[in-house]
This record gives C-alpha cells, sequence and structure tokens, in this order.
C-alpha cells in the first residue's frame, strides 16, 4: 500500500483497551463500590465505538489507521483498520453495548451476574482485537485469548449440562488453536510475512501450504460452527446464560468468518484460489450447512438449540457468498454479517426475556406467550421475518446479491437453494410467532395481566428488531454502501 495512505494512530490499541479496563474496574467496583460497577462496564463497551467515530471518515476517505507494538518479536502486534476491519469492527462495537446494556437487565437483583461481565468485558476486547488485526500472528492472539475466555461463559450457570456444554466447546478450542498455531507457521516459513491488505502472499501450491489451508478451515469452520464442525453450538447455546449465547451468535461466529475471509483474499489471494479450486470445498460444506442447519433446527423444541442450529444455517449464507469469489456474492456476505447480528441477537435477546419472566425454554410451552409479552413476541416476530428474507428486511438485502453472485459464478442452481432454505426457515420460526399470538389465551391469563419486563432487557431488544429493517429504508443504506465499497477493493 502506499506508504502516505498510513496513519499511525493509538486509537486502534484504545479500543481494545476500553472493555479491559472495564473488566478490570468492575473487580474493583464489585470489591469496594458495587453500585458502580454496571455504569463502568457500560462506559468500557462505549468507549470504541465513540473512538472509531473519530477514525471513520479518514478510512472511507481511503487512508488506513495502522499500529505496530513492538511486542512478541519478530512480528509484533499490528493493528490495521481498512474498510473491512471498519465494517466489522462497528458491528462489534455496536452490539457490545447491546449486549452489556441486555446483561446488566438479564442479572438484575441477582447476585450470581456479578463475574460474569469480567469475561463479558475480556470476550468483547478479544473480538475487537480481532476485527482490527493486521496480521495473522496478531489475529491468532486475540483468536485465542477470546475463544479461551468463552468457556467459563458457556459454563457460567454451574449446571451439569452446562459443565458438559463448556468441556466441549474448550475441547474444540484446543484443536482449533492448535489447527490456527501449524497454519500460521507454515504460512510464515514459506512467505516470510503474515500481513493483510496485499491482494494474496501465496503464489504458488506446495504440499504444506495445502496443510496450512486445510489448518486454517478446521480453525475458523470451528469458530463459525461450519458443518462438520458445528457439534459445539448447539449444546453450548442452551446451556449457556442468554447473553452469551447471543454474543456468540452475533460476535463470535463472525471472527471464524473474517479469519476465512482474511485467509481467502489476504492470504492466498483470488487468482490463486481459482486456478486450484480450494474455494470449491467451502462451497460444498457452505451449502450442507444451510440445509443441515435448518433441517435440524425444526426438529428442536428448545428454543435456543432452535436459533443454534438455524445459526448454523445462516452462517452458510455468509460462506457461500465467500466461496463463490464473485463481487456480488461478497457484498451479500459481508452484508450479511451485519443482518445476521441484528436478526439473530434480537430472537437470542427475546428467548432470554422469556425465560427470565417466565421459565420457559421449550416452544411447546410458549402457547399463548404473546398475550403476556407482546412487545417481545412482535420483536421476535420481527425478526423471524427478516430470518426468511422478506422485504423490506435486512436478509433480503443480502439474499438478493447472494442470487446475483450465484448468476455471476454460473450456478443459477444456488436460487433455488436460497429459496429452499427461505421455505426452511419460515417452517421453525412463523410456528413460534403463531403460537404465542394464537395459542390457547387461558394459559396466558393464568396471572390475569401482561408480564413486566425489566427496561434493560427490553431496550436491547426493542433497537435490535427496529435494526432489522432500519437500513433497507433508510435513505442511505451505509452498511450495504460500506459493503460495496470493499468489494471494489477485493474484485
Amino acid at each position: 500500500m502506499p506508504q502516505e495512505d498510513l496513519v499511525v494512530s493509538i486509537i486502534p490499541a484504545l479500543i481494545v483497551l476500553a472493555p479491559l479496563l472495564g473488566a478490570a474496574g468492575a473487580m474493583l467496583a464489585d470489591c469496594y463500590r458495587p453500585g458502580w460497577r454496571n455504569y463502568i462496564v457500560i462506559a468500557g463497551s462505549a468507549f470504541p465505538l465513540l473512538l472509531i467515530a473519530l477514525i471513520y471518515r479518514q478510512v472511507m476517505d481511503g487512508h488506513y489507521i495502522y499500529l505496530h507494538l513492538n511486542i512478541l518479536p519478530p512480528m509484533g502486534m499490528v493493528f490495521r483498520i481498512d474498510m473491512l476491519s471498519l465494517f466489522v469492527t462497528l458491528v462489534f462495537a455496536f452490539f457490545s453495548i447491546i449486549f452489556t446494556v441486555y446483561s446488566i437487565g438479564y442479572y438484575h437483583r441477582r447476585k450470581e451476574g456479578r463475574k460474569f461481565f469480567y469475561f463479558l468485558m475480556a470476550v468483547i476486547a478479544g473480538c475487537l482485537g480481532v476485527a482490527m488485526s493486521g496480521n495473522m500472528f496478531t489475529f491468532f492472539m486475540f483468536f485465542e485469548f477470546m475463544s479461551v475466555l468463552f468457556v467459563p461463559m458457556v459454563a457460567y450457570k454451574s449446571t451439569p449440562e452446562g459443565h458438559a456444554a463448556g468441556l466441549k466447546f474448550f475441547y474444540m478450542t484446543i484443536i482449533a488453536g492448535v489447527s490456527l498455531f501449524w497454519a500460521v507457521a507454515i504460512t510464515y516459513s514459506a512467505t516470510g510475512d503474515l500481513s493483510f491488505g496485499q491482494g494474496g502472499l501465496i503464489k504458488t501450491a506446495t504440499p504444506l501450504l495445502t496443510v496450512a489451508f486445510f489448518c486454517y478451515l478446521i480453525s475458523f469452520g470451528i469458530k463459525a460452527s461450519m458443518i462438520p464442525l458445528h457439534f459445539w453450538m448447539p449444546d453450548a447455546y442452551a446451556a449457556a446464560p442468554t447473553p452469551a449465547a447471543a454474543l456468540s451468535s452475533s460476535m463470535m461466529l463472525k471472527t471464524g468468518v473474517l479469519g476465512l475471509i482474511r485467509v481467502f483474499h489476504d492470504l492466498y489471494g483470488l487468482d490463486f484460489l481459482r486456478e486450484a479450486g480450494w474455494n470449491n470445498i467451502l462451497l460444498v460444506l457452505a451449502v450442507i450447512s444451510m440445509l443441515y442447519g435448518s433441517l435440524c433446527a425444526i426438529a428442536q423444541d428448545n428454543l435456543n438449540r432452535r436459533l443454534a442450529y438455524s445459526g448454523i444455517a445462516q452462517v452458510g449464507y455468509i460462506l457461500l457468498g465467500l466461496s463463490l469469489l464473485t463481487s456480488q456474492a461478497f457484498v451479500g456476505s459481508l452484508y450479511h454479517i451485519m443482518a445476521h447480528a441484528f436478526m439473530k441477537g434480537c430472537m437470542f435477546l427475546c428467548a432470554g426475556v422469556i425465560f427470565v419472566n417466565t421459565g420457559k425454554q421449550k416452544i411447546s410451552e410458549m402457547r399463548g406467550v404473546g398475550f403476556q409479552m407482546p412487545v417481545t413476541m412482535i420483536a421476535f416476530t420481527i425478526a423471524a421475518v427478516s430470518s426468511v428474507g422478506i422485504p423490506p428486511f435486512n436478509v433480503f438485502v443480502s439474499k438478493w446479491h447472494l442470487g446475483y453472485g450465484a448468476l455471476q459464478a454460473g450456478m443459477p442452481a444456488l436460487i433455488l437453494l436460497l429459496l429452499l432454505s427461505s421455505i426452511l426457515n419460515a417452517s421453525y420460526y412463523f410456528p413460534i410467532s403463531i403460537n404465542a399470538f394464537l395459542g390457547c389465551r387461558e394459559l396466558a391469563n393464568i396471572e390475569r395481566q401482561r408480564l413486566r419486563v425489566q427496561p434493560l432487557r427490553m431496550i436491547p431488544v426493542i433497537l435490535l428488531a427496529l435494526g432489522a429493517a432500519a437500513f433497507t429504508v433508510a435513505p442511505s443504506n451505509w452498511p450495504l454502501n460500506l459493503a460495496r465499497a470493499i468489494a471494489r477493493i477485493y474484485f
């Protein structure tokens, strides 16, 4: 990149540092000033978004925010905020605030939630660090930091199911970490560089670089919950506290997707992948994920498990767009990162509100819940409609571009697959809302009044429900414009 495009700034380090200081401040507050804890974690989660606002215009004007910390030589800790980093970091920073506020409401007057915020802030810092990484070594360090600290969040309820799910996630984290370590080591030994932003470091295929590619696919496939590396996720989401499941679905899964984007576009490069045809491996796995995830979701009675399997299918859309190696499909893939975060984040938060207020997790027990909690179920229904891809909701935009990208790639049959997947989405989401609003009203009238929901639980739910359609009806769809700008850089 031209040297004049680089803007050296401490801001990337401050973005990561803010939630870490929030975690440390929360610990001190719990020891000396418990009433301050909530304000500290909100500040720790909000400060990154304010810092991103300071550099937004510079990045959009074509500059790169860069910082090299001489830590762990010879590669060091490198931050680089380009348009792709900006897009993902904005999504992560916004949802960090949403999930922090929701967690405060979720654990309102519940002492067992105290330590949860320490891990929440640390995992947020890890996600932000991954998004802003300037080379694969820095990516690896934050990726492992984030993954290890998410283990206690999975097991936080201290139930047998939680411990089993946490242990399973821990084992998968080890496999992902070892795979990524070997992939990074092989790449560095072959190229002498791990930097992003050069359009592909690898020029010729070797047996070792083939091994490295599959190691990357395993590591990031585990985190993205791609078939057949998905089996940690349903148990983890069913056992973990709702804010942890929402955080993983909206943010952590996307770090795996971002890793694959960096591997495809920054390490191997489009020309190499088109010649080698390795993208077709991801294409097959994406298609299987879309169908298998939806079919398994239909069979689930536990709401969180249904959302988990649905997430596998939704991530399949993102991987499909990445694997097609066309500009329009790539736009759809990027846009779906944001669209899925709003839609699935809203659904998980609604599931948490229902559980905290009614104790119900099984879909078969939710008849008439819409009468008790109308706002919650309306928000859930909006997110469900969005997931199907009905206009004017966000997912329609991403599926439209994925279909266009399939035509660009000469694979029109994939459009039928997208339509089939949408039908499957409707088949396992719409009955939940129908049952909640049209089910037995007498069951909902046991208490003969609507349930009062803690405001800090409802504000994030309402914001995410509005966000499911807000960008498509706004005069300027800035996430779509940013996704198109990123696609122009890579294609």
